[in-house]
């Protein structure tokens, strides 16, 4: 992979990354903003716990994507970015272009999706 290719996965791993990080910081503020307010009646507490359970559940995904970024920026900076963590293959370009983080080649993605690794 060539230096043009890792800035430009670089901009868009630190880009995802913004982009969390101003999804979590919004969660929060709804969610302080929710929690100042009581709901007056039982459907409406009711919806207000729903919503916060979704944006809880979301910011999960979303803090295990983050992790995956950061773990892949370490790699940028170790010069192992773009190969398979499990084999040592090089990771299809077509595939980072998908998921900038990916960790697997496909056949690996593939083997750790079956339980095999």
């Amino acid at each position: 992979m060539n230096k043009r290719q890792l800035a430009r996965y670089r901009k868009e791993l630190e880009a995802k990354r913004d982009e969390l990080l101003d999804l979590v910081r919004s969660a929060r503020a709804s969610e302080q903003e929710g929690g100042e307010k009581e709901a007056p009646d039982l459907g409406d507490r009711a919806l207000s716990t729903v919503i916060r359970d979704l944006s809880y559940q979301l910011s999960a995904t979303e803090r295990e994507i983050m992790r995956r970024i950061d773990e892949a920026l370490d790699r940028m900076d170790r010069n192992q970015y773009g190969i398979c963590v499990e084999c040592e293959r090089a990771v299809q370009i077509g595939r980072l272009d998908a998921v900038p983080w990916a960790r697997h080649c496909i056949e690996c993605q593939e083997l750790q999706d079956r339980g095999e690794i």
